[in-house]
């Protein structure tokens, strides 16, 4: 038969049992169950006013709480969670404070959240990762392609964002029907002529961003920009860590529930998102601040005409061939069609020669006995169909910083 386990409740009868049976003292009584004598008072005493129900614990809820959150404060707090269903306590305090109200602590709002079912405790990271941001608005700027939206209309839907690196004030999202090049570039155009030019731009690895050989057609027109190109490591999201934080602030609080009956709709509804997350929605890494009282246009205005490069008189140029590739001295460089139709600078060094498109050095080469000539390359159409020996990677700016 299993031992009988007894509840405080049960024990604390037993004790009231043993204290009036009158067979021991009361000290001995409470000595044997393990208490004060000043508790098996207590107990006595509350089982002789209320009975059975005067051996319950009580709450220990004060019954006046001086310092009470204003049952109007409570209301608005959990109004404000009604009309922005993700935001945590930190960002509605902010709000209100906003709106002239003097908010509950952060813990209390939490408390307060919580006991509506709304929201819990936020758990802290466990490891603390490695932050970066530039000092300035418009010094670094991030593009990423966020994942196709399906929506009712029948076809997918690629949102573009933009996001500046300092204020992560958000440039722009745009809808686009595919990630190609002319959309992509028609885009982040219209960004320049409305913010101006940033001095770099940070994106990915993907294939209109980054080309295997040589420069990209993307990077090839942001260089005659004068703008930097920067890439983050391969498979190594964090690198874009801004862009990617907001990718997924766009998914919770815009996408995740939402329906879009046409590609008109879904880029009202990336508008209107971009105007609360600018202006409405505080912001943890700007002390709270929102990032459209932090943002500043660029003063380098956008020109009408993407510029050409231009040479100083008596530099040595190749036309880059539609294939990607030029001829100098009887050899074949691979370029890369990203600079298909260019004009490129050859200069040559001590060990071989360098590539410039402009002011940017774009590879360099040593030629050897293996170095495929010209000859190899128009020979037959096997050889024709051949890949060239590349030069070394691409690296349009020596002082191209690592993230």
């Amino acid at each position: 038969m299993p031992w009988k386990e007894f509840s405080k409740v049960e024990s604390r009868r037993l004790f009231i049992s043993a204290v009036e049976s009158g067979k021991w003292r009361f000290s001995e009584v409470c000595r044997k169950f393990g208490i004060s004598r000043k508790t098996g008072y207590k107990w006595l005493d509350r089982f002789r006013k209320e009975g059975d129900d005067g051996l319950f614990d009580r709450s220990r809820k004060p019954h006046l709480v001086r310092y009470a959150t204003d049952p109007k404060v409570k209301k608005l707090l959990l109004a404000e969670r009604k009309r922005y269903p993700v935001w945590g306590a930190r960002k509605l305090c902010k709000v209100l404070e906003r709106r002239g109200i003097v908010p509950p602590p952060e813990r209390t709002a939490n408390r307060i959240l919580k006991r509506e079912g709304v929201t819990g405790m936020r758990e802290a990271a466990e490891d603390e990762l490695m932050r970066f941001e530039r000092a300035h608005p418009n010094d670094m700027w991030q593009a990423d392609h966020k994942r196709a939206v399906l929506g009712k209309w029948g076809s997918r839907a690629f949102p573009l964002v933009a996001l500046d690196d300092c204020t992560r004030y958000c440039l722009g999202i745009k809808s686009l029907p595919n990630v190609r090049f002319g959309p992509t570039w028609d885009a982040l155009w219209y960004m320049f002529g409305e913010f101006g030019l940033p001095r770099s731009i940070l994106t990915d690895n993907a294939r209109i961003f980054r080309a295997f050989s040589g420069p990209s057609r993307f990077e090839v027109y942001l260089m005659r920009l004068g703008i930097k190109v920067l890439h983050g490591r391969p498979y190594h999201p964090q690198t874009q860590g801004k862009v990617e934080r907001f990718n997924g602030t766009l998914e919770r609080e815009l996408l995740k529930d939402s329906f879009f009956g046409s590609p008109a709709e879904l880029q009202a509804g990336f508008d209107r998102f971009r105007q609360a997350y600018n202006y409405e929605r505080p912001h943890e890494a700007l002390s709270m601040e929102v990032p459209g009282s932090l943002y500043r246009p660029s003063k380098r205005e956008r020109p009408d005409e993407l510029p050409q490069i231009e040479y100083p008189s008596g530099a040595e140029l190749r036309k880059v061939q539609k294939d990607g590739w030029i001829s100098y001295k009887n050899r074949i460089i691979e370029m890369g069609i990203g600079l298909s139709g260019e004009h490129v600078e050859v200069r040559q060094t001590d060990y071989g020669v360098e590539i410039y498109y402009g002011p940017f050095r774009i590879l360099g080469k040593c030629f050897d006995e293996q170095t495929k000539t010209r000859d190899d390359k128009v020979g037959g159409s096997r050889r024709r169909r051949g890949t060239p020996l590349r030069a070394t990677p691409f690296a349009p700016f020596p002082e191209q910083e690592k993230l």
